[in-house]
């Protein structure tokens, strides 16, 4: 039976899978005729509480580009960059 962790590791999937979208170029968009429609991924929150809020964003994100995908959009999504640190830089 496999077992499951009980904690996050990282390691064991996000070179795995970020290798995959580089490969199949996910984060890559050429401009051409179609019309352009972009999203821009906040990154995952260190807090636990707001980082299913940002996850519930990123599954709408990723509703909303497959569906301008199928509409012909040149649909590109990447990943963004931490906007605020809050969590990090707050002193208790």
């Amino acid at each position: 039976m496999l077992e499951i962790a009980t904690k996050y590791n990282p390691q064991t999937t996000e070179d795995k899978w970020y290798s995959y979208w580089l490969q199949h170029k996910y984060f890559h968009s050429e401009p051409d005729t179609r019309t352009p429609y972009t999203i821009v991924i906040p990154p995952p929150n260190v807090t636990g509480v707001l980082h299913m809020g940002h996850m519930l964003n990123n599954t709408i994100q990723d509703v909303l580009v497959r569906r301008a995908r199928m509409l012909g959009f040149n649909a590109c999504w990447v990943p963004g960059t931490d906007h605020a640190s809050i969590a990090t830089e707050a002193n208790s």
